[in-house]
């Protein structure tokens, strides 16, 4: 015995290396299958009930609301310009100066005229009083009392043309300034340095930003359901994912008979100027009455192919559950399916989340 032992060692270690083997290797999987998959670290949000109203998403253009072309009141020579295209300026910017030299001594010659005039008049009324005090006396004859008196009268009024004169010229004077009205962009020029300008001629284009209006081709079955004054919800495509409020100010009555849509406007506030004219927004109108829906937050539902999804925990394990979208409105979105008000519902975390999976729920 001793010595068949002796011989087959080598043999009988090899077996046993083997059978120990794979003893290890069942055991492991053993093991892991008890421990489970690691909990996923998760965000939730309830179900919850909340007024939806219908809505419709078109598509609209960004425009300035207060757009104007900016106009010389007087004619002139461009003595300086200095503002360009794209260019903010606030309100009352010089935006174009015209030549004044001329104005300005006219101005010399009838204020000189007038204080002439008045050293004329404070003579006549000096004269005035002391035909009036002869006359009185009868020591003068009462023609002279008359003529002192029209005298007085002629060069009052004189003084009055005079002081009109002086009040246009200096109204002349300041119309070769040219201010911006509002506050704004450039968006066109008209005019450079040495250019004579008509009365009325244009300098600029001014577009003021700080609000925007959306016009909106809206087909003629909607429009019977919008309200003037109704809110809406604006996106920009060119600003995703950020979102704007904006409010129906216009529904213009009179439509395209070819196309049979309606021009509807949307005042939005346009905040340090981002959303720019011609710019594409998506306009989502309410078409109906608000009703009572489940929603949840949109972040919570996950597409699988054609599929919408979303996570429910339960008892620390996350479910999916199929379900169908609805009614959006603002960051929440309207759910159909197997669901109940008050769920929790995964809404960060949710995109590798596994039916089954343990989860963790983190503030």
């Amino acid at each position: 015995m001793i010595k068949f032992l002796l011989r087959n060692t080598p043999r009988i270690i090899l077996v046993f290396s083997v059978v120990i083997s794979h003893l290890l290797v069942l055991h492991i999987p053993s093991s892991q299958a008890q421990k489970g998959p690691p909990a996923a670290p998760v965000k939730v949000a309830r179900v919850s009930k909340i007024d939806i109203a219908p809505q419709v998403q078109l598509i609209g253009t960004a425009q300035p609301k207060l757009t104007s072309v900016v106009a010389s009141d007087i004619e002139g020579l461009v003595e300086k310009f200095d503002v360009r295209e794209g260019d903010f300026v606030k309100k009352g910017t010089v935006l174009a100066r015209l030549k004044d030299s001329l104005l300005q001594i006219n101005l010399k010659g009838a204020k000189a005229n007038k204080a002439d005039t008045e050293a004329q008049l404070r003579r006549a009324r000096t004269d005035l009083k002391r035909s009036a005090d002869l006359l009185a006396s009868e020591t003068i004859a009462d023609k002279q009392h008359t003529d002192d008196l029209a005298e007085v009268q002629s060069l009052e009024a004189r003084v009055r043309r005079l002081e009109a004169e002086i009040e246009h010229i200096q109204d002349s004077i300041v119309k070769k300034t040219i201010r911006a009205p509002f506050s704004g962009f450039v968006i066109k020029e008209h005019t450079q340095v040495g250019e004579w300008v008509e009365k009325g001629g244009p300098i600029v284009n001014m577009a003021d930003l700080s609000s925007i209006e959306v016009l909106v081709d809206v087909p003629e079955r909607y429009i019977p359901r919008l309200v003037l004054g109704g809110s809406t919800r604006v996106q920009v495509d060119a600003l995703n994912p950020e979102k704007y409020t904006g409010k129906i100010t216009a529904i213009i009555p009179v439509g395209d008979s070819a196309s049979r849509n309606f021009q509807v406007k949307v005042s939005v506030d346009n905040l340090n100027n981002r959303i720019k004219g011609g710019m594409l927004c998506r306009v989502s109108l309410a078409i109906g009455k608000p009703s009572s829906v489940l929603a949840v937050p949109k972040d919570a539902v996950v597409n699988k192919g054609q599929q919408y999804l979303l996570f429910v925990v339960r008892e620390g394990v996350a479910q999916s559950l199929p379900v169908q979208l609805g009614v959006a409105s603002g960051s929440m979105i309207e759910v159909k399916g197997p669901i109940k008000a008050g769920m929790q519902v995964v809404t960060r975390g949710n995109e590798r989340l596994r039916p089954g999976q343990p989860v963790q729920i983190i503030e």
